[in-house]
């Protein structure tokens, strides 16, 4: 990492604030039961659906018997062919959805000449903070893959954990109901998982995953409770032509498949720091910008558009616009952290670094995992930030008031975030470097982001274009990581 990269000191700790949610100590799923039940999990493909795209990919999984799949049914609604994989069979078949519960969004296919899978006919419900694995075939990833979280507190019905606009969309598409029994994950599943079946340590099926809004961009998850299986079966309604039409794909965007040059880059892992985050999507500052506007998705909408203006005053509103970023999901902590697409990603000395070839330009992200019974978040945010402060050589850093938070804020998802920017000189030139710095958690999870600029003197309105472009796309990163988007 070079010296002349820069961070803010310790005036950026989240200082008096844990991310801990405490409770009752669960064993996890082992890899015995969770590939047990991988068996019965099945890729769902369907064809000729309403809108432009056409086609959806996700999951579901044997029940209750061989010969039925439940999915989501934003997955298969309005759809003309419906394909099932059997990723560990090695097969594919033709079904048919032959009923629906829209108020849980839930569907049952009938599968043509099953293969002979074992169903997942145990159910259970899942308790507060209880380990579990939601298993499912996310998009561009040919096997199963498991992702391990828990459910989570204060969250009793689907309005819970909806912000204004999101609750506006389900609404005006009527499914699932807005007062449905869901339980929120604390771990963030891939585009594709829709569907998949929610274990228990006994392998019991304690919820199917729904949930993600927003282009696939939002990192709100939340899972229909098992019980709601039992409805589906016994009072369905007939098919799954329920006039969800084209809205589906705008709302449960993680039913749809990527398409052009970036298609193959959804869910790819990218692994730096010690821990993995998966691809997401790659959008432009405009794109991201409109998936914020509705009320209820920003925490602060005046500060969001105070940094896009000032930005504005050094670079051109349209080269702003244009700006693209890659958006990593850390599933950990469920943050979406946006890497400007033009900077190089690499791991240097434990950390992700993506560098700009302008200078001395970068952004510097590290995911960590904490045991709550020997240290805390406060720990953690000054080990990150003293560690590359240290090797950073930088000194004297003073607080931005006018971009940083007093206090962390906790986003509809649960997740806690602090943003913060400081000017900070460096130990042995001198020479001035201003940088963003945001703090994000969840349980005993942390991941900071820091945008450095130490080219401070040859960044502004009338300075070198590029190199000002390179900073502002920096500085943005770390703004819209710290937001659901």
């Amino acid at each position: 990492m070079r010296a002349t990269h820069s961070l803010v000191l310790t005036c950026a700790l989240i200082a008096g604030t844990s991310f801990l949610e405490t409770g009752a100590t669960w064993a996890k799923p082992s890899a015995d039961i969770v590939r047990a039940a991988a068996n019965s999990v099945v890729r769902v493909m369907a064809e000729g659906c309403p809108g432009a795209k056409g086609s959806r990919a996700g999951s579901g999984f044997v029940w209750p018997e061989p010969g039925k799949i439940v999915t989501a049914l934003h997955l298969v609604a309005d759809c003309q062919t419906l394909t099932v994989e059997y990723v560990e069979a090695g097969v594919q078949r033709r079904a048919q959805a032959t009923k629906s519960l829209r108020r849980a969004d839930l569907a049952l296919l009938t599968v043509e000449n099953p293969p002979s899978v074992q169903p997942l006919s145990k159910t259970a419900t899942a308790q507060t903070q209880e380990v579990l694995a939601a298993i499912g075939l996310p998009l561009n990833v040919r096997n199963w893959q498991e992702t391990y979280g828990s459910r989570g507190l204060n969250v009793n019905r689907l309005s819970d954990i909806l912000n204004d606009s999101a609750r506006r969309e389900i609404e005006n598409l009527g499914a699932p109901a807005i007062d449905l029994d869901v339980f929120r994950l604390t771990a963030v599943v891939k585009p594709g998982s829709s569907g998949g079946p929610i274990i228990n340590a006994q392998g019991a099926v304690v919820g199917i995953v729904d949930g993600g809004l927003d282009g696939g961009a939002s990192s709100l998850n939340w899972a229909v409770p098992a019980h709601l299986l039992q409805e589906l079966a016994e009072r369905g309604q007939s098919g799954a032509n329920v006039g969800l039409g084209a809205a589906a794909e705008s709302v449960f965007a993680f039913s749809i498949p990527e398409t052009g040059e970036n298609a193959a880059s959804v869910n790819q892992d990218l692994v730096c720091g010690g821990r993995s985050y998966f691809h997401l999507a790659t959008r432009s500052l405009n794109e991201i910008v409109d998936s914020m506007e509705t009320p209820g998705t920003l925490d602060d909408p005046q500060g969001f558009a105070y940094v896009v203006t000032t930005l504005a005053e050094n670079v051109p509103e349209n080269d702003l616009a244009a700006l693209s970023f890659n958006l990593f999901v850390d599933s950990e902590t469920g943050a979406t952290v946006a890497v400007p697409e033009n900077m190089t990603l690499a791991e240097e000395s434990g950390f992700c670094v993506a560098s700009s070839n302008q200078g001395d330009i970068a952004l510097i992200f590290q995911g960590q995992v904490f045991d709550p019974n020997y240290t805390n978040v406060e720990f953690v945010s000054n080990q990150f930030v003293n560690t590359l402060s240290q090797g950073l050589g930088f000194i004297n850093c003073q607080a931005d008031l006018a971009f940083s938070q007093a206090v962390p804020h906790s986003r509809v998802d649960g997740l806690l975030a602090r943003r913060f920017a400081a000017l900070c000189y460096h130990a042995q030139s001198g020479e001035q470097a201003y940088n963003f710095v945001a703090h994000l958690g969840r349980m005993n999870s942390y991941l900071g982001i820091v945008a450095v600029n130490g080219e401070f003197y040859d960044t502004g309105a009338y300075a070198n274009p590029a190199k000002t472009r390179d900073w502002a796309a920096a500085a943005l990163a770390v703004i819209i990581s710290t937001y659901q988007i």
